[in-house]
């Protein structure tokens, strides 16, 4: 190991105020002098939320021919709203219902109400445990019902109510038909069949005229009848037939009928007219995901699917195809990527159904039957999705990379380029890194889920995760999504990193080539491994640290604690030089997180606590510290979210801070992210995925190249490597880069562009002038020059040599 350097200028204890800011530009430093009084406010960008990928959930309950019964999802959570009546193309109105806790609307209320339209515009609401009213719509008139004494509710129907009571044996099997005659209710038993089975699921279906009953015979075979409302008498119809999780749809034409129950995926109809006639079997198939659901128009049935949630199963799904089958037999027909599982036949004819291409093109539809026979839909009022949830974000080198957990069908991260200045721009959205569809497991499934992001300012994310199998790694992101995964294991025992609750892996620290991901560093089992991304053979660890204490990286230095108490050391990741500072931290504490940008490296020995001191930020130029709030270190100042407050303020290191925003909420405490590689903050507040990025106003510091990858020699004869390549890493980007190759005698003989990409640049050269001819052997001189994107201070130069040869070993 390299011997140890000690600076011979004791560290100044300065704790904010211009006279700290005077004091280090007096030392000689490149400390940016900021006074709060004089500060302009930057132009901010607003970037709006990304959709929620689940469409909003809007459930129909009934429909008339001019309006449906629905429930939609509230703006802040998942819950569905109350109960209401919306015309077409008018405004909703709240029905007089109970609203249960999910999307249930049992015949017998759930303890709740049912709901339910089965003539005209009437809409039909029960509350438990025997009140029922009937509201129309139109008119605005309402009757109401009290149900007898020992009467169950098993439906409206009309202007009918369906109840039930028990006989000798205690069984609800006795059936009545109540209607309302001249303000009187009158009472009509349901005669036509023997041994009704239990009440539970003995309505399954129905419509003014007929409602189809789960009937048994005594002599145990099952089936299902039709009770004629006009005579309160039974018909016994598709025989055999189980009203186990059974539906049955009337159109004016048809009756159909379908249960999942022994795996079945085959559905019977029949003409209404003639219900003693053969029925019509239609194949409903049985590679689709969920329990098919079904609804009649013209001579179609239509069928979806209800898709349940298995525990366990994280992936999103958009809903079931709507998908039109003939009755007569034919090519089926799509005729909604997607929708809802509730179907709300129409009195009088079509259906009602929510659905759409997307979340974005969801919509209340009606399914009618157009001029050609075939159905066909209407839009009748669109469902504006939700806003996604952002839960973390990453800016580095204008990347902007965001954690999403629902917007898309699983959690994600997306990326956009981002430009500021004058006119401040974000570029379009786009998908980094997602499971496929196909993944199980929720460790698999969610490997994107609240993780952090970190860029390493070359255009590369990496993020702290772990396997299936518990074990800690770093994924490593190109921008094209290309991933790399890197175990968190001892290179030189094998040993992993400690699993469980007191183990939590997270990227502490991120430049260029290098990256520092593991544990806090607050524990003496706690691990922290340094990444060579670039190593040869691939990305690897290189080194570990174990025990407490913070790590960070900027360019090839890797900071973290001192041998003596109080100090802070540096050791080059390429050379193994190691340098250290006087004591400078409070009370010679263990700095238990660092962070470092260009010549600044911050100190914190308490993250977690809430004492004022114990953290401070160290100039590496002046070789002094200062005072700086508890936050996210950029380049030249500190940013910070006051609980007390409210506010999101912004502290020049040095200066007194300014407030950037004031939030409506004092503890709901906002994402805050510090380019490291540039002059923005990004910021999502009050967890809200709408992002706002802008400037720091603090000029940032020369750019500079901290980190590179340049060949010293080539032969240009090689038949494997016959290009000269260069790579640098840089601190902040540049525009224009170029580099320029001149021979001994000063002439340049070559200049070319270089490849920009974040706060990196790339060349390579052939050895070849401009007009095709190679150089001579020798040692040529290049030359890197670039402009800082930001406009921030003095141009980019960088220079070294390379020799060039065009040495072929001769013929044997």
């Amino acid at each position: 190991m390299a011997a140890r350097h000690k600076s011979n200028r004791r560290g100044s204890l300065v704790r904010g105020g211009l006279a700290a800011a005077v004091a280090l530009a007096a030392a000689g430093g490149t400390l940016p002098l900021l006074v709060s009084d004089a500060y302009a406010e930057p132009a901010p960008l607003t970037i709006p939320a990304p959709d929620r990928f689940k469409p909003v959930a809007n459930p129909l309950y009934g429909a008339g021919p001019d309006g449906v019964v629905e429930r939609t999802e509230v703006k802040d959570h998942s819950a569905l709203g109350y109960y209401r009546w919306t015309p077409d193309g008018g405004t909703p109105v709240d029905l007089p219902a109970s609203s249960p806790y999910d999307d249930v609307n049992t015949i017998d209320g759930g303890g709740g109400s049912h709901v339910s339209v089965t003539s005209g515009d009437v809409v039909a609401i029960y509350d438990f445990p025997n009140q029922v009213q009937l509201k129309d719509m139109k008119s605005g008139t309402t009757t109401k019902y009290t149900l007898p004494d020992h009467h169950l509710y098993r439906g409206v129907f009309g202007s009918a109510v369906l109840t039930a009571t028990q006989d000798a044996n205690g069984d609800w099997n006795v059936l009545h038909v109540l209607r309302m005659a001249d303000g009187q209710l009158t009472d009509t038993p349901v005669t036509g069949l023997n041994g009704w089975v239990a009440e539970d699921g003995m309505t399954l279906g129905g419509d003014d005229r007929t409602v189809a009953i789960w009937y048994a015979h005594p002599d145990g075979t099952r089936g299902v009848g039709l009770l004629d409302l006009a005579t309160a008498k039974v018909t016994p119809v598709f025989p055999g037939a189980t009203g186990a999780n059974a539906q049955v749809v009337f159109s004016d034409a048809y009756v159909a009928w379908y249960s999942p129950e022994g795996g079945n995926t085959t559905a019977r109809v029949l003409p209404r007219a003639t219900p003693e006639a053969a029925d019509t079997k239609i194949e409903l198939g049985s590679g689709g995901e969920g329990t098919p659901q079904i609804g009649l128009v013209g001579d179609w049935l239509l069928t979806t699917r209800q898709i349940e949630q298995a525990a366990g199963d994280f992936l999103v799904r958009e809903g079931a195809p709507l998908t039109a089958l003939p009755i007569a037999g034919g090519e089926p027909k799509t005729l909604l990527a997607h929708a809802g599982w509730r179907m709300a036949q129409v009195p009088g004819g079509g259906v009602a159904v929510t659905g759409g291409a997307s979340a974005r093109d969801w919509a209340v539809r009606r399914v009618f039957i157009s001029d050609d026979g075939a159905p066909a839909l209407r839009t009748v009022r669109e469902v504006a999705p939700k806003e996604g949830k952002l839960t973390q974000l990453s800016l580095t080198a204008g990347h902007l990379v965001t954690a999403e957990s629902d917007t898309t069908y699983l959690p994600a991260l997306f990326q956009r380029n981002i430009t500021l200045g004058a006119a401040p721009s974000a570029g379009e959205r786009s998908l980094l890194a997602r499971p496929d569809a196909q993944t199980t497991g929720e460790t698999a499934q969610r490997i994107y889920d609240s993780r952090q992001p970190v860029g390493t300012g070359d255009g590369r994310t990496v993020v702290a995760t772990t396997d299936a199998d518990g074990t800690q790694e770093l994924v490593v992101l190109a921008a094209d999504g290309t991933k790399t995964v890197v175990p968190a294991v001892d290179p030189q025992t094998g040993e992993k990193m400690p699993t469980g609750s007191d183990h939590y892996s997270t990227v502490r620290s991120a430049s260029g080539r290098y990256v520092v991901f593991g544990d806090s560093g607050r524990g003496l089992e706690d691990r922290q491994y340094v990444v060579d991304l670039d190593a040869s053979g691939g990305p690897k660890v290189v080194r570990i640290r174990q025990g407490q204490g913070g790590l960070a990286v900027w360019g090839t230095k890797l900071w973290m604690p001192g041998d003596t108490e109080g100090t802070l050391q540096a050791v080059d990741l390429k050379t193994g030089a190691v340098t250290e500072t006087e004591p400078i931290t409070d009370n010679g504490c263990l700095p238990q997180q660092m962070q470092a940008v260009g010549p600044w490296v911050y100190w914190d020995c308490y993250p977690s606590g809430s004492i004022s001191d114990g953290h401070g930020v160290y100039n590496t130029q002046t070789q002094q510290w200062s005072w700086a709030p508890r936050g996210t270190l950029g380049d030249g100042y500190v940013v910070a979210y006051d609980y007390d407050r409210g506010q999101l303020n912004l502290t020049p290191i040095g200066d007194v801070p300014h407030t950037v925003e004031a939030f409506t909420s004092q503890y709901n405490g906002p994402l805050v992210e510090a380019d490291r590689f540039g002059s923005a903050i990004a910021y999502a507040k009050e967890n809200s995925a709408q992002i706002t990025v802008l400037d720091s106003g603090v000029a940032t510091s020369p750019v500079a190249e901290i980190e590179s990858r340049v060949e010293q020699s080539v032969n240009l004869a090689s038949a494997t490597d016959a290009v000269w390549g260069a790579d640098w890493q840089l601190s902040k980007p540049v525009t224009g880069a170029q580099v320029t190759i001149r021979n001994k005698a000063g002439h340049t003989m070559f200049t070319g562009s270089a490849k920009e990409y974040a706060a990196a640049v790339a060349f390579s050269w052939d050895g070849r002038t401009r007009d095709g001819q190679y150089v001579d052997d020798g040692t040529y001189t290049w030359e890197l020059t670039g402009t800082p994107a930001d406009g921030s201070g003095a141009a980019l130069k960088a220079t070294g040599t390379v020799e060039l040869t065009r040495y072929t070993k001769p013929a044997s």
